[in-house]
């Protein structure tokens, strides 16, 4: 199925990583995510490839990809998007571990779903972590527009409660079409 999604991770120490997915959901296959070292200047892998986490909650069903690491109080936290991209089922997870290569543990709840609740918001998913010039983390992301014809980008506070991230997914938000 090839290997898709990459993104890459720096953390405190300067040490690069490689993240991306194997695309298995193409051939009847489990997908994985994984992570890699990458060598100092980031144009070479270091050592072996470790397989982080796989589709096996209900809500993921067959697929995980589109990987982004954030390291928020000392812990990593796994971000990324599950389910069909197409429809309102393609949601936002997360997992976290002590150390990049894990053992992740995944929260059992989306962090981020199809929602009525602030304005329509249809199949998030494609996420980046990003730090705004208060210091304030916010989640960037996308899902449909209300007519499904395009895929817009949306910003949300991504916020830390009791060491977990909580976001409340809005439709105020259209960085694409304001």
């Amino acid at each position: 199925g090839g290997d898709i999604d990459a993104s890459s991770f720096v953390d405190e120490d300067g040490t690069p990583w490689l993240l991306w997915k194997n695309d298995g959901n193409c051939c009847g296959m489990d997908t994985w995510i994984y992570i890699q070292q990458l060598a100092p200047d980031g144009l070479s892998l270091v050592g072996e490839a470790t397989q982080l986490i796989k589709q096996d909650l209900p809500w993921e069903g067959n697929l995980v990809e589109a990987p982004t690491l954030w390291k928020q109080d000392g812990r990593y936290f796994l971000f990324y998007s599950a389910n069909s991209y197409g429809d309102n089922r393609y949601a936002i997870g997360y997992a976290s571990a002590d150390v990049p290569t894990g053992p992740y543990t995944k929260s059992p709840e989306r962090l981020a779903y199809s929602s009525n609740e602030y304005g329509k918001v249809t199949g998030p998913g494609g996420q980046d972590v990003v730090v705004g010039p208060s210091g304030r983390t916010f989640l960037v992301y996308h899902s449909w527009a209300d007519t499904m014809g395009y895929r817009r980008m949306n910003l949300d506070e991504l916020r830390w409660v009791d060491g977990k991230p909580s976001v409340t997914v809005t439709s105020g938000v259209d960085v694409a079409r304001p």
